[in-house]
Protein backbone atom coordinates (compact mmCIF):
# COMPACT_ATOMS: atom_id res chain seq x y z
CA UNK A 1 0.00 0.00 0.00
CA UNK A 2 1.58 3.51 -0.71
CA UNK A 3 0.70 6.20 1.78
CA UNK A 4 1.57 9.65 2.16
CA UNK A 5 1.29 11.34 5.60
CA UNK A 6 1.76 15.42 6.11
CA UNK A 7 1.88 16.95 9.10
CA UNK A 8 4.40 20.64 10.30
CA UNK A 9 5.85 18.47 13.43
CA UNK A 10 6.85 15.49 12.26
CA UNK A 11 5.74 12.84 13.18
CA UNK A 12 3.02 14.79 15.18
CA UNK A 13 0.01 12.33 15.73
CA UNK A 14 0.66 10.55 13.12
CA UNK A 15 4.09 8.65 14.74
CA UNK A 16 2.55 5.24 15.39
CA UNK A 17 0.51 4.69 12.25
CA UNK A 18 3.56 5.70 9.98
CA UNK A 19 6.01 2.90 12.05
CA UNK A 20 2.94 0.15 11.61
CA UNK A 21 2.83 1.11 7.74
CA UNK A 22 7.19 1.31 7.86
CA UNK A 23 7.34 -2.25 9.65
CA UNK A 24 5.68 -3.78 6.15
CA UNK A 25 8.08 -3.52 3.48
CA UNK A 26 5.11 -4.18 0.92
CA UNK A 27 4.29 -0.36 1.61
CA UNK A 28 5.60 2.76 0.35
CA UNK A 29 5.47 4.85 2.79
CA UNK A 30 6.28 8.90 2.58
CA UNK A 31 6.06 11.60 5.49
CA UNK A 32 6.07 15.41 4.04
CA UNK A 33 6.89 17.64 6.64
CA UNK A 34 8.22 21.07 7.75
CA UNK A 35 11.95 22.18 8.01
CA UNK A 36 10.88 23.83 11.20
CA UNK A 37 9.86 20.19 13.07
CA UNK A 38 12.16 19.59 16.01
CA UNK A 39 12.06 15.95 15.76
CA UNK A 40 15.21 15.00 13.64
CA UNK A 41 15.01 11.10 14.11
CA UNK A 42 13.07 9.07 11.15
CA UNK A 43 11.02 6.26 11.31
CA UNK A 44 12.41 2.80 9.43
CA UNK A 45 10.46 2.08 6.05
CA UNK A 46 9.45 5.61 6.17
CA UNK A 47 10.86 8.12 3.26
CA UNK A 48 10.83 11.50 5.21
CA UNK A 49 10.09 14.60 2.77
CA UNK A 50 11.05 18.04 3.89
CA UNK A 51 9.40 21.44 2.46
CA UNK A 52 11.41 24.76 3.53
CA UNK A 53 10.75 26.08 6.80
CA UNK A 54 10.42 29.24 5.55
CA UNK A 55 9.32 30.43 1.96
CA UNK A 56 11.72 31.95 0.02
CA UNK A 57 11.82 35.47 -1.40
CA UNK A 58 9.37 35.45 -3.85
CA UNK A 59 6.90 33.91 -1.79
CA UNK A 60 7.37 36.13 1.63
CA UNK A 61 3.85 37.57 2.03
CA UNK A 62 1.99 34.52 0.60
CA UNK A 63 0.13 33.06 2.95
CA UNK A 64 -0.36 29.62 0.75
CA UNK A 65 3.47 29.33 0.66
CA UNK A 66 3.06 26.27 2.52
CA UNK A 67 0.43 24.77 0.63
CA UNK A 68 2.63 25.13 -2.23
CA UNK A 69 5.59 23.93 -1.44
CA UNK A 70 3.78 20.71 -0.04
CA UNK A 71 1.62 20.34 -3.35
CA UNK A 72 5.02 20.62 -5.30
CA UNK A 73 6.72 17.47 -3.52
CA UNK A 74 3.06 15.64 -4.50
CA UNK A 75 3.66 16.82 -7.81
CA UNK A 76 6.81 15.17 -7.93
CA UNK A 77 6.18 11.77 -6.34
CA UNK A 78 3.36 12.09 -9.45
CA UNK A 79 5.79 12.72 -11.84
CA UNK A 80 7.65 9.46 -10.45
CA UNK A 81 4.55 7.32 -10.74
CA UNK A 82 3.83 7.43 -7.22
CA UNK A 83 0.43 7.27 -6.20
CA UNK A 84 -0.45 6.95 -2.84
CA UNK A 85 -3.79 4.82 -1.80
CA UNK A 86 -4.43 7.49 1.31
CA UNK A 87 -3.20 10.34 2.12
CA UNK A 88 -3.46 11.83 5.59
CA UNK A 89 -2.95 15.38 6.92
CA UNK A 90 -2.79 17.33 9.98
CA UNK A 91 -5.38 19.90 9.36
CA UNK A 92 -4.89 24.04 10.55
CA UNK A 93 -1.35 24.87 8.90
CA UNK A 94 -2.63 25.33 5.76
CA UNK A 95 -0.58 22.53 4.19
CA UNK A 96 -3.05 20.42 3.13
CA UNK A 97 -5.14 22.94 0.23
CA UNK A 98 -4.12 21.32 -3.08
CA UNK A 99 -4.40 17.54 -2.00
CA UNK A 100 -6.84 16.93 -3.68
CA UNK A 101 -6.13 18.86 -6.85
CA UNK A 102 -2.66 16.89 -7.52
CA UNK A 103 -4.00 13.51 -6.95
CA UNK A 104 -7.81 14.01 -7.24
CA UNK A 105 -8.62 10.40 -6.74
CA UNK A 106 -6.98 9.58 -3.92
CA UNK A 107 -8.95 9.05 -0.57
CA UNK A 108 -8.17 11.78 1.69
CA UNK A 109 -8.22 11.41 5.21
CA UNK A 110 -7.78 14.53 7.09
CA UNK A 111 -6.83 14.92 11.05
CA UNK A 112 -8.66 17.75 12.67
CA UNK A 113 -7.76 19.24 16.23
CA UNK A 114 -10.44 22.68 16.39
CA UNK A 115 -12.46 25.26 14.79
CA UNK A 116 -11.78 28.57 16.14
CA UNK A 117 -15.16 30.37 17.49
CA UNK A 118 -15.37 33.33 19.44
CA UNK A 119 -17.88 31.88 21.79
CA UNK A 120 -14.71 29.68 22.91
CA UNK A 121 -11.65 32.56 23.53
CA UNK A 122 -8.68 30.84 23.83
CA UNK A 123 -7.60 32.76 26.76
CA UNK A 124 -9.10 30.82 29.50
CA UNK A 125 -6.94 32.53 32.21
CA UNK A 126 -8.03 36.20 31.78
CA UNK A 127 -12.10 36.08 32.29
CA UNK A 128 -12.29 39.45 30.96
CA UNK A 129 -10.65 38.78 27.63
CA UNK A 130 -13.83 39.14 25.03
CA UNK A 131 -14.05 38.94 21.34
CA UNK A 132 -13.17 42.23 19.72
CA UNK A 133 -13.37 42.95 15.80
CA UNK A 134 -10.32 42.25 14.89
CA UNK A 135 -10.33 38.90 17.27
CA UNK A 136 -13.05 37.74 15.16
CA UNK A 137 -11.66 38.28 11.78
CA UNK A 138 -8.54 36.73 13.18
CA UNK A 139 -10.20 34.03 13.57
CA UNK A 140 -12.38 33.56 10.68
CA UNK A 141 -8.91 34.07 8.80
CA UNK A 142 -7.87 30.90 10.39
CA UNK A 143 -10.27 29.04 9.97
CA UNK A 144 -10.41 29.21 6.04
CA UNK A 145 -7.98 26.31 5.38
CA UNK A 146 -9.49 24.39 7.87
CA UNK A 147 -13.23 24.76 5.97
CA UNK A 148 -11.40 23.87 3.10
CA UNK A 149 -9.80 20.87 4.31
CA UNK A 150 -13.10 20.31 5.53
CA UNK A 151 -14.76 20.39 2.27
CA UNK A 152 -11.69 18.41 0.39
CA UNK A 153 -11.48 15.36 2.72
CA UNK A 154 -13.13 11.91 2.03
CA UNK A 155 -13.40 11.98 5.84
CA UNK A 156 -11.86 13.08 9.05
CA UNK A 157 -10.74 12.39 12.75
CA UNK A 158 -11.25 14.45 15.81
CA UNK A 159 -9.12 13.24 19.39
CA UNK A 160 -12.55 14.29 21.72
CA UNK A 161 -16.19 14.48 21.48
CA UNK A 162 -15.53 17.94 22.52
CA UNK A 163 -13.66 19.25 19.89
CA UNK A 164 -16.00 17.58 17.09
CA UNK A 165 -18.69 19.38 18.17
CA UNK A 166 -16.71 22.68 17.29
CA UNK A 167 -16.94 22.34 13.81
CA UNK A 168 -19.87 23.27 11.74
CA UNK A 169 -22.73 20.70 12.30
CA UNK A 170 -22.76 20.76 8.15
CA UNK A 171 -19.56 18.54 8.32
CA UNK A 172 -19.75 16.16 11.95
CA UNK A 173 -20.76 12.87 9.68
CA UNK A 174 -17.49 13.09 8.08
CA UNK A 175 -16.02 13.42 11.37
CA UNK A 176 -15.17 10.55 13.80
CA UNK A 177 -14.28 10.64 17.53
CA UNK A 178 -10.69 8.86 17.83
CA UNK A 179 -8.11 9.58 20.09
CA UNK A 180 -4.34 9.36 18.42
CA UNK A 181 -3.44 6.44 21.46
CA UNK A 182 -1.12 6.58 24.23
CA UNK A 183 1.54 3.93 24.67
CA UNK A 184 0.71 2.76 28.23
CA UNK A 185 3.72 0.43 27.78
CA UNK A 186 5.67 2.56 27.49
CA UNK A 187 4.39 5.50 29.61
CA UNK A 188 3.75 3.39 33.26
CA UNK A 189 3.98 4.19 36.71
CA UNK A 190 7.57 3.37 38.55
CA UNK A 191 7.56 2.93 42.22
CA UNK A 192 10.89 4.57 43.91
CA UNK A 193 11.17 6.39 40.75
CA UNK A 194 13.48 9.44 41.79
CA UNK A 195 14.06 11.84 39.25
CA UNK A 196 17.82 12.43 37.59
CA UNK A 197 19.27 13.19 34.59
CA UNK A 198 23.31 14.35 33.47
CA UNK A 199 22.79 17.81 34.78
CA UNK A 200 19.89 17.37 37.59
CA UNK A 201 20.04 15.39 40.08
CA UNK A 202 16.10 15.51 42.29
CA UNK A 203 16.56 11.71 43.43
CA UNK A 204 16.25 12.58 46.98
CA UNK A 205 14.02 15.27 47.25
CA UNK A 206 11.00 14.66 49.19
CA UNK A 207 8.61 15.78 46.94
CA UNK A 208 8.91 16.94 43.05
CA UNK A 209 6.33 19.35 41.72
CA UNK A 210 6.18 19.56 37.97
CA UNK A 211 4.98 21.41 35.09
CA UNK A 212 4.99 20.67 31.35
CA UNK A 213 4.28 23.11 28.34
CA UNK A 214 5.30 23.46 24.54
CA UNK A 215 6.34 26.93 25.68
CA UNK A 216 5.82 29.31 28.80
CA UNK A 217 3.75 31.55 27.99
CA UNK A 218 0.53 33.25 29.24
CA UNK A 219 -1.34 30.88 26.88
CA UNK A 220 -0.77 27.98 28.80
CA UNK A 221 -1.22 29.70 32.35
CA UNK A 222 2.58 30.16 33.09
CA UNK A 223 2.17 33.35 35.21
CA UNK A 224 -0.73 31.86 37.37
CA UNK A 225 1.45 29.28 38.22
CA UNK A 226 4.61 30.58 38.82
CA UNK A 227 2.65 33.09 41.23
CA UNK A 228 1.09 30.23 43.00
CA UNK A 229 4.70 28.90 43.60
CA UNK A 230 5.82 31.12 46.83
CA UNK A 231 3.35 29.44 48.88
CA UNK A 232 3.65 25.85 47.96
CA UNK A 233 7.99 26.38 48.78
CA UNK A 234 7.21 28.48 51.97
CA UNK A 235 5.04 25.72 53.55
CA UNK A 236 6.12 22.74 51.64
CA UNK A 237 10.36 22.88 52.78
CA UNK A 238 11.31 19.50 51.35
CA UNK A 239 9.60 20.16 47.69
CA UNK A 240 11.23 21.06 44.74
CA UNK A 241 9.52 22.45 41.09
CA UNK A 242 10.82 20.88 37.61
CA UNK A 243 9.43 23.28 34.94
CA UNK A 244 10.02 21.88 31.22
CA UNK A 245 8.65 24.16 28.71
CA UNK A 246 10.66 26.22 25.72
CA UNK A 247 11.13 29.85 26.94
CA UNK A 248 9.61 32.04 24.16
CA UNK A 249 9.48 35.59 23.28
CA UNK A 250 7.02 38.08 24.76
CA UNK A 251 5.02 41.14 23.18
CA UNK A 252 6.62 44.37 23.32
CA UNK A 253 7.03 45.80 27.33
CA UNK A 254 6.85 49.47 28.40
CA UNK A 255 10.51 50.21 26.82
CA UNK A 256 9.32 48.79 23.35
CA UNK A 257 11.66 46.14 23.62
CA UNK A 258 11.00 42.13 23.81
CA UNK A 259 11.88 40.42 26.38
CA UNK A 260 11.26 36.28 27.09
CA UNK A 261 7.99 35.78 29.22
CA UNK A 262 9.78 33.82 31.51
CA UNK A 263 12.20 36.70 32.34
CA UNK A 264 9.40 39.49 32.54
CA UNK A 265 7.60 37.01 35.46
CA UNK A 266 11.04 36.70 37.57
CA UNK A 267 11.22 40.17 37.41
CA UNK A 268 7.96 40.01 40.22
CA UNK A 269 8.59 36.78 41.24
CA UNK A 270 11.68 35.83 43.19
CA UNK A 271 11.90 32.03 43.71
CA UNK A 272 14.70 30.04 45.28
CA UNK A 273 16.57 29.02 42.26
CA UNK A 274 18.25 26.04 44.30
CA UNK A 275 14.42 24.47 44.64
CA UNK A 276 12.89 25.80 41.09
CA UNK A 277 14.43 23.66 38.40
CA UNK A 278 14.28 24.97 34.30
CA UNK A 279 14.25 22.29 31.49
CA UNK A 280 13.94 22.89 27.76
CA UNK A 281 12.67 21.14 25.67
CA UNK A 282 13.01 16.94 26.75
CA UNK A 283 13.72 13.34 25.10
CA UNK A 284 10.82 11.40 25.31
CA UNK A 285 13.06 9.17 27.69
CA UNK A 286 13.69 12.03 30.24
CA UNK A 287 9.70 13.55 29.44
CA UNK A 288 8.65 9.93 31.05
CA UNK A 289 11.10 9.63 34.01
CA UNK A 290 9.72 13.26 34.77
CA UNK A 291 6.23 12.11 35.59
CA UNK A 292 7.36 8.79 36.77
CA UNK A 293 9.07 10.88 39.49
CA UNK A 294 6.32 13.61 39.73
CA UNK A 295 4.15 13.82 43.21
CA UNK A 296 1.37 16.44 41.28
CA UNK A 297 1.96 17.00 37.49
CA UNK A 298 0.51 20.49 37.08
CA UNK A 299 -1.08 20.89 33.61
CA UNK A 300 -2.99 23.78 32.91
CA UNK A 301 -2.46 23.35 29.02
CA UNK A 302 -5.17 24.45 26.11
CA UNK A 303 -8.44 24.87 27.08
CA UNK A 304 -9.00 24.03 23.43
CA UNK A 305 -7.77 20.63 22.81
CA UNK A 306 -6.46 17.92 24.93
CA UNK A 307 -2.76 17.60 24.52
CA UNK A 308 -0.64 14.11 24.73
CA UNK A 309 1.24 15.13 27.97
CA UNK A 310 -1.97 15.26 29.87
CA UNK A 311 -2.73 11.98 28.69
CA UNK A 312 0.70 10.58 29.20
CA UNK A 313 1.44 11.50 32.57
CA UNK A 314 -1.80 10.21 33.39
CA UNK A 315 -0.74 6.89 32.18
CA UNK A 316 2.26 7.00 34.37
CA UNK A 317 -0.09 7.58 37.17
CA UNK A 318 0.44 11.08 38.30
CA UNK A 319 -1.76 13.10 40.58
CA UNK A 320 -2.79 15.79 37.64
CA UNK A 321 -3.99 19.19 38.77
CA UNK A 322 -5.66 19.98 35.61
CA UNK A 323 -7.82 22.90 33.91
CA UNK A 324 -11.53 22.93 34.58
CA UNK A 325 -11.94 22.88 30.37
CA UNK A 326 -14.68 20.78 28.78
CA UNK A 327 -11.76 18.15 26.63
CA UNK A 328 -10.37 18.01 29.96
CA UNK A 329 -14.00 16.89 31.12
CA UNK A 330 -14.29 14.27 29.22
CA UNK A 331 -11.41 12.31 30.79
CA UNK A 332 -11.22 13.60 34.01
CA UNK A 333 -13.90 13.53 36.85
CA UNK A 334 -12.93 15.64 39.31
CA UNK A 335 -11.37 13.70 42.85
CA UNK A 336 -11.61 10.26 40.84
CA UNK A 337 -9.22 9.94 38.36
CA UNK A 338 -7.13 13.75 38.69
CA UNK A 339 -7.94 16.83 40.57
CA UNK A 340 -10.00 19.84 38.16
CA UNK A 341 -8.98 23.76 39.07
CA UNK A 342 -9.93 27.28 38.35
CA UNK A 343 -6.37 28.68 37.21
CA UNK A 344 -7.41 31.92 37.19
CA UNK A 345 -6.04 32.80 40.87
CA UNK A 346 -2.63 31.95 42.06
CA UNK A 347 -4.12 31.08 45.79
CA UNK A 348 -6.48 28.49 44.16
CA UNK A 349 -3.63 26.82 42.49
CA UNK A 350 -1.55 26.65 45.67
CA UNK A 351 -4.57 25.80 47.57
CA UNK A 352 -4.80 22.79 45.47
CA UNK A 353 -1.06 21.60 45.30
CA UNK A 354 -1.26 21.85 48.63
CA UNK A 355 -3.98 19.55 49.57
CA UNK A 356 -2.50 16.91 46.66
CA UNK A 357 0.53 17.36 48.87
CA UNK A 358 -0.99 16.77 52.50
CA UNK A 359 -3.48 13.51 51.59
CA UNK A 360 -0.70 11.06 49.69
CA UNK A 361 -2.97 8.39 50.78
CA UNK A 362 -6.14 9.38 49.67
CA UNK A 363 -4.49 10.26 46.28
CA UNK A 364 -2.93 6.86 45.43
CA UNK A 365 -6.57 6.01 44.64
CA UNK A 366 -6.94 8.88 42.78
CA UNK A 367 -3.43 8.24 40.52
CA UNK A 368 -4.71 4.01 40.15
CA UNK A 369 -7.67 5.61 38.43
CA UNK A 370 -5.80 8.10 36.11
CA UNK A 371 -3.45 5.18 34.71
CA UNK A 372 -7.16 2.78 34.17
CA UNK A 373 -8.84 5.23 32.71
CA UNK A 374 -5.88 5.82 29.78
CA UNK A 375 -5.78 1.99 29.95
CA UNK A 376 -9.22 1.05 29.46
CA UNK A 377 -10.22 4.41 26.53
CA UNK A 378 -7.04 5.50 25.34
CA UNK A 379 -4.30 2.83 24.91
CA UNK A 380 -2.94 2.73 21.45
CA UNK A 381 -4.58 -1.04 21.79
CA UNK A 382 -7.93 0.67 21.59
CA UNK A 383 -7.73 3.17 19.29
CA UNK A 384 -5.67 2.09 16.80
CA UNK A 385 -7.71 -0.10 15.16
CA UNK A 386 -10.51 2.48 14.97
CA UNK A 387 -8.26 4.67 12.77
CA UNK A 388 -6.83 1.31 11.04
CA UNK A 389 -10.59 0.24 10.24
CA UNK A 390 -10.96 3.80 8.70
CA UNK A 391 -7.80 3.94 6.72
CA UNK A 392 -9.13 0.28 5.32
CA UNK A 393 -12.62 1.40 4.16
CA UNK A 394 -11.19 4.80 2.84
CA UNK A 395 -8.49 2.48 0.96
CA UNK A 396 -10.75 0.54 -1.16
CA UNK A 397 -10.77 -2.32 1.60
CA UNK A 398 -7.22 -3.10 1.33
CA UNK A 399 -6.62 -5.64 3.79
CA UNK A 400 -5.32 -4.72 7.18
CA UNK A 401 -2.89 -7.57 7.57
CA UNK A 402 -1.04 -5.24 5.15
CA UNK A 403 -0.15 -2.49 8.05
CA UNK A 404 1.93 -5.35 9.73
Amino acid sequence: MNIVFIHNRFPGRFQWIAEICGRNRDNQTVFITSANSKDEKNIPGVKKMIFPGTPPGDFKNDGFWPALAVADILAGLKKSNYVPDLIMGHSGPGTLTYVKDVFPDTPFLGFFEWYHSPDHIQDKFNAAAGPDLKLRMDMRNRNLPVLGDLCACDHGICPTAWQKTQFPKEFHEKLSVVYPGIDTRLFQPMKNQGFKTEFLDLSGVGQLITYTANTLEPYWGFRQFMEALPSVLEQKPGAHIVIAGSDCVSTEDLSGGRKAYKSIIFEKIRLNPGRVHFMDSLTQETHKKLLQASAVHIYPDSPLTLSPTLMEAMSCGCLVIALDAPPVREVITDGSNGIISDFSSPDKISQKILACLDYPSFMKTVKQKARQTVVERYALEKTLPQILDIIKKLAGGKNLKQFG
